[in-house]
C-alpha cells in the first residue's frame, strides 16, 4: 500500500520529481500505476475500425513501455506506419506512439504513460481523423490539440513538445479546413508552450493538395514521404 501511494504522489505531483525519479526509473510494476486508458473505454469520434484497433495498440504499448526521457512520437496512423522511429531518426530512444484512426479525443485519454515517464520531447500530429466528424472543426481540434499540449506541460513540465501541421491529402472538400486548423495552430504557439513545425508546407501541391511524390493513397506517407519528415525535424533532436 505504502508504495502505491508513492507512485501516485510522484504521478500527481509533478513539480517533485527529484524524489521520484530514481525510485520510478527502477520500479518494474508500473501496471499497478493506471497510466494507460481502460480496455472498455469508448471514444466517441472513433469509427468502429478504430473502436477495436485501439485497445490492441495501447496493449502493445504496455508490453513495450515508454523509458524515463524518451522522443516520442504521437499521432494516428501516419505516426504509427513509420515503425520504428528510432531506426529513421537514428535515436535510440525514439519511440512509436501513433495509433490509426486515432483523433484528439483518442489521444487526450492515452496521455498517462507520457505523464509518468516524463518523456524529454514529444512529436503530435493529429487531427486528420477529426475532419471526417462534422462536428469536429478545425477550430475545435486545434482547441484538443492545444489541451494536448497543456496537459503534458502541466504533468511533466520539462517536456518540450512540438505540434506538427495536419499534412495535406488529395480530398478536396478538406483543403480549407485543413489549412485553417494548421492556420490556429501556427497562431497559438505564442501563448502556449510548444513549438509549431510546418511540415504541410512541405508536402503540398500549388492546388492545396498532396504531392504524390510523397503518398501513396493521398493521405499516407511513402518512403520518400517520411524522409522529407526526418530532414525537417532533425535539427530538433
Amino acid at each position: 500500500m505504502n508504495r502505491i501511494f508513492i507512485l501516485l504522489f510522484c504521478f500527481l505531483a509533478s513539480g517533485i520529481q527529484s524524489s521520484c525519479s530514481q525510485q520510478d526509473e527502477n520500479d518494474i510494476n508500473v501496471e499497478v500505476f493506471d497510466i494507460y486508458p481502460a480496455d472498455d473505454i469508448e471514444i466517441s469520434t472513433h469509427t468502429t475500425w478504430t473502436s477495436n484497433h485501439y485497445p490492441t495498440r495501447i496493449e502493445e504499448f504496455k508490453k513495450n513501455r515508454l523509458g524515463f526521457g524518451d522522443v516520442v512520437f504521437l499521432g494516428n496512423s501516419i505516426t504509427e506506419q513509420g515503425g520504428s522511429w528510432r531506426d529513421l531518426l537514428s535515436i535510440r530512444n525514439a519511440k512509436n506512439r501513433g495509433i490509426a484512426g486515432d483523433t484528439t479525443e483518442g489521444v487526450l485519454a492515452r496521455l498517462g504513460e507520457l505523464f509518468y515517464f516524463k518523456t524529454d520531447k514529444v512529436f503530435i500530429l493529429i487531427g486528420i481523423n477529426d475532419l471526417f466528424h462534422p462536428s469536429m472543426t478545425p477550430e475545435l481540434i486545434a482547441e484538443n490539440i492545444i489541451e494536448i499540449v497543456n496537459q503534458i506541460h502541466q504533468y511533466s513540465p520539462n517536456t518540450e513538445v512540438f505540434v506538427q501541421s495536419v499534412l495535406p491529402t488529395t480530398t478536396e472538400s478538406l483543403i480549407d479546413t485543413i489549412i485553417t486548423l494548421n492556420t490556429n495552430l501556427e497562431n497559438s504557439q505564442s501563448q502556449h508552450p510548444y513549438q509549431f513545425i510546418n511540415l504541410h508546407q512541405h508536402f503540398v501541391l500549388e492546388n492545396g493538395k498532396m504531392d504524390m511524390t510523397f503518398s501513396y493513397d493521398g493521405v499516407h506517407l511513402n518512403d520518400s514521404g517520411y524522409q522529407v519528415w526526418v530532414d525537417l525535424i532533425q535539427n530538433k533532436l
